[in-house]
């Protein structure tokens, strides 16, 4: 029996590296073979063939397993493409967008803890709207806004599943369609940030706007689940807070028109 469970630890725990291996390679080259082609296609194309659990079940439960990846899906094709606006020669953008899919597929998202899978949704909010606003800026708007609709819709569900309310269609449809709103907005006032004047990569506003809005969406909506609907002012005062200081501070002191697109 002894030997039996050794022999199963040993299992497990050359199980649990191999997973972390194969999820690094993805990480890996998946930026590798954007860079090396050129090509976004590659990239995403990749991301897209590591969920090939999705269809692998009958075609009835594919929209179900779609939407209950929509987070992983976004997140991982938002890095993949960012990867490509940042540059056909390897830089430091790439290596940082390599590492934060690494940690992501490694560290953040096995967890299902409450937090993480908020800080999930949120990791989907900020990397799925930075890709769209980059993108859309080529295109017409409502590119933009169709696909941060979508975001916004799976990253509020993702949040919602983890609650006992089963009833958050209207919720999540409502959250999806705020969130389509804001890109329509900040694509007539784009302001962007770069760190250097040889950047390859800017950061827009709307990511970070529709990540704290997001947090503070969660704060309030899980303390009303928690008091019959009524969102309580300690449960949500201090993310309000935050929330209206890093918006107080990004549009008044860092809006000026020398960040603009």
């Amino acid at each position: 029996m002894a030997d039996y469970i050794a022999l199963r630890k040993g299992r497990n725990a050359l199980s649990s590296v191999l997973h972390i291996v194969l999820n690094i390679s993805l990480a890996v080259f998946s930026t590798a073979l954007t860079v090396i082609s050129g090509n976004w296609v590659f990239g995403v194309l990749l991301v897209l063939l590591s969920k090939w659990r999705i269809v692998a079940v009958r075609p009835r439960y594919w929209w179900t397993n779609i939407k209950a990846n929509l987070v992983d899906l976004t997140v991982g094709m938002s890095l993949a493409l960012l990867v490509y606006m940042a540059g056909n020669e390897f830089n430091a953008w790439h290596a940082i967008l390599t590492t934060i899919y690494a940690v992501w597929l490694v560290i953040i998202k096995p967890r299902s803890e409450t937090i993480m899978t908020e800080i999930q949704a949120m990791f989907a909010v900020f990397f799925g709207t930075f890709a769209a606003t980059l993108v859309s800026s080529q295109f017409d708007p409502l590119v933009g806004v169709l696909v941060c609709s979508i975001i916004g819709y799976g990253a509020s569900r993702h949040v919602l599943m983890q609650s006992d309310d089963r009833d958050f269609t209207f919720t999540t449809f409502i959250c999806g369609l705020l969130m389509g709103e804001a890109s329509w907005i900040f694509y007539h006032w784009s302001i962007v940030y770069k760190f250097d004047s040889a950047a390859t990569l800017v950061i827009p506003q709307l990511p970070i706007v529709a990540s704290v809005l997001f947090f503070l969406f969660a704060r309030g909506y899980k303390s009303a689940l928690l008091h019959d609907g009524k969102v309580r002012a300690d449960d949500i005062l201090m993310p309000a807070i935050f929330t209206t200081l890093v918006m107080f501070t990004m549009i008044f002191f860092f809006s000026v028109a020398s960040f603009n697109v």
